[in-house]
């Protein structure tokens, strides 16, 4: 009796051990990625998509802009390379391909998918900024464009989450680290 309680505490600091080392393991490959990523996101030339966003967004709204500058009153905004929506799609990135599972074909098809929602939702977060900063001068715009950029990275999580799970089929996200 003793004999199997000692191998039982054995078994579960060993479960622990290659459960944090899988951790481990996951989060030393997202940060890769996410660096590599950011980092080239950091340095290409977006120019035709900034000044698209600025584009779409001040037209929708009747503001005026001129490239990838945004004029609302008295302030202007600058439409950069992380207002495209791709450092989501970066950290979007970053987790599915860190993972071990699913194949690397089934992670393209999750990513795609997710990237391109991105995309399309953002345009709509950018004009909610600028809607926000027409509608309240004054208002810190800068937390407004935080918070919308904080839900758009909770639904990063969500639509990894959901449709991580359908195309693995596993109930228990952690199997997949």
């Amino acid at each position: 009796m003793k004999n199997k309680l000692v191998k039982n505490k054995k078994n579960k600091l060993n479960i622990k051990i290659g459960n944090n080392m899988k951790l481990l393991l996951f989060l030393i490959k997202f940060i890769i990625i996410f660096s590599i990523l950011g980092f080239i996101l950091s340095i290409i030339d977006l120019s035709f998509l900034n000044n698209f966003i600025a584009f779409v967004s001040s037209s929708f709204l009747g503001l005026n802009f001129f490239e990838n500058t945004v004029f609302v009153g008295t302030q202007t905004f600058v439409v950069t390379n992380y207002c495209t929506g791709f450092m989501s799609a970066i950290i979007l990135a970053s987790i599915i391909f860190a993972l071990r599972r699913p194949n690397l074909f089934k992670k393209f098809k999750i990513f795609l998918f997710g990237a391109l929602l991105l995309l399309v939702i953002n345009v709509p977060r950018v004009m909610l900024v600028l809607l926000f900063a027409r509608a309240w001068i004054g208002i810190d715009i800068e937390l407004i464009h935080s918070i919308t950029w904080f839900v758009m990275s909770a639904i990063i999580l969500v639509i990894w989450y959901y449709v991580s799970r359908i195309v693995s089929k596993e109930k228990d996200i952690s199997n997949l680290l």
